[in-house]
């Protein structure tokens, strides 16, 4: 014995529907993520900004800026100036020889940052901490100089 499907018909509103769809598919449009407020705000010139990065732990700290450096070393208790960086711009760090362990609290960094008007320079101050509400790898300059830290 075969078996017979039975086709319910469709309502004319459900099919006028789907021939819309299909005849003008909505475009998919992409959101950027919401960033919530940025740390700082710090005037972008033409010929990109000036970061300069300071290792308070008593660890190497690698950190790259993404698009401009290759990634490099950074010793404890050093600094360094990164000059002209192009905004947008993304600059990732963590240490060198520690795995992050977020259950623990081991690995992680935290910074604090400041624009300094006379010099022109935002200063990161990269410290370890145990905090996993103030653990940090990134942080993003926008074209427009907005500051994220992630």
């Amino acid at each position: 014995m075969m078996n017979i499907k039975k086709w319910t018909p469709l309502s004319l509103s459900v099919l006028t529907t789907l021939v819309l769809c299909a005849a003008y598919p909505t475009p998919l449009v992409a959101q950027a993520p919401a960033l919530g407020d940025p740390v700082t705000t710090v005037p972008v010139a033409q010929d990109g900004i000036n970061i300069r990065l300071v290792n308070q732990t008593t660890d190497t700290i690698t950190y790259e800026a993404l698009g401009d450096t290759q990634p490099r070393r950074l010793t404890p208790t050093a600094d360094i100036t990164l000059q002209q960086i192009n905004t947008p711009a993304t600059l990732t760090f963590f240490y060198e020889d520690i795995p992050k362990d977020r259950q623990t609290g081991v690995g992680l960094l935290q910074t604090a940052i400041n624009f300094d008007e006379t010099t022109g320079v935002l200063d990161i101050i990269i410290r370890p901490t145990n905090d996993l509400d103030a653990d940090v790898s990134n942080l993003t300059v926008e074209a427009n100089g907005n500051v994220f830290v992630f």
